[in-house]
């Protein structure tokens, strides 16, 4: 297996190593796209969550070029695939159990897993998803995201014609706001990104709100004066959690969604005076398969992003170069690699 390694941080390296192939029920799969997201840059740079040395890009498709003897999982060479990201432990308490969606310390792909910016990977066939002919390469690569925002709409038991308040317009926010869509909710985003705001009307999204000192007014006059019982704070954001909890309601949900798990501080007297229950969102892990259908089906739309891409033997130095240069954009902190 030959990939690139972040072997501490800010060094980069090739590497070559020897996978074996020799499980049961698992697939040899070639890897042909990877994408690095913000995260990814955080470990380049440094993160005490990341186990060194690892191999970046939290995001890879490929296609599958052989599959153990005894499989029975019924997929064929050549076929289209997505890996999870994340995968559960296997080890802790809630694996034992049982209920994998609760694992309590998941491996997650260029955290304390490697990712997938290498030409190939050995996987449990458990950890594979078929790839439909209707998604593309592109917006495959955004399948994560896309579980990750049906998980955070499962977790709001999101009713027909609810207002669900976003605070933060990364490009999670924006696809949650159209799946909130799709699901027939009302979003409300809010940021203070002039791009982001564009961006986020561009998808469809009829209210969108600049968080300035006319917000909370804004989104009374929305609501008929309720706020909105259900609020999504994007970790990848970087706008103040007081926004959340002040533009949520009475005994309102507030759910703190992303890949990362940023220091945030929370005004818990705000909390503690509105009783606000909190839930938290981090990974897609269980929402892999229907997101595939939301991007099957149209229900958001990746063409609207910008990524920039690179060949695997430009990789290096391109990630040197934008990680001094990560800042707030939707599109920003996220590098497609092309690895054939």
């Amino acid at each position: 297996m030959d990939g690139i390694q972040i072997t501490e941080p800010k060094k980069l390296s090739a590497i070559s190593k020897t996978e074996n192939f020799n499980a049961v029920e698992s697939s040899k799969v070639i890897i042909t796209k990877a994408m690095l997201l913000r995260e990814d840059f955080h470990s380049y740079l440094g993160d005490e969550r990341t186990l060194y040395p690892i191999i970046p890009a939290r995001i890879g498709i490929g296609k599958i070029s052989a599959v153990s003897e005894d499989s029975v999982s019924g997929f064929e060479r050549g076929v289209r695939v997505f890996p999870h990201p994340e995968t559960p432990c296997g080890k802790c308490f809630e694996c034992f159990q049982g209920h994998k969606e609760n694992c309590s310390s998941f491996n997650i792909a260029s955290k304390n897993a490697d990712g997938f910016l290498r030409d190939f990977a050995v996987l449990s066939n458990e950890d594979i998803s078929l790839l439909p002919p209707s998604v593309n390469d592109y917006s495959a690569l955004f399948i994560d995201h896309v579980a990750v925002c049906d998980k955070v709409i499962d977790k709001l038991q999101l009713n027909k014609g609810e207002y669900v308040i976003i605070v933060g317009g990364d490009i999670l926010g924006i696809f949650l706001a159209q799946v909130i869509m799709y699901y027939q909710g009302i979003p409300i985003l809010v940021d203070n990104n002039e791009k982001n705001i564009q961006l986020a009307t561009r998808a469809g999204v009829y209210y969108t709100l600049f968080a300035d000192n006319k917000l909370e007014k804004n989104v009374s006059e929305l609501t008929g004066a309720r706020m909105s019982k259900k609020v999504v704070y994007m970790t990848g954001s970087n706008l103040n959690t007081d926004i959340a909890l002040k533009l949520a309601g009475e005994y309102a949900t507030v759910c703190l969604a992303g890949f990362g798990t940023p220091s945030l501080k929370v005004n818990f007297n705000i909390a503690l005076i509105k009783q606000l229950n909190f839930i938290c969102v981090t990974n897609g892990y269980g929402n892999i398969d229907s997101a595939i259908n939301l991007l099957a089906n149209g229900a958001v739309d990746p063409n609207l992003f910008t990524i920039p891409t690179v060949k695997q033997s430009q990789a290096i130095e391109k990630i040197k170069e934008m990680a001094s240069d990560i800042n707030y954009d939707a599109e920003s902190g996220m590098l497609i690699v092309d690895i054939i």
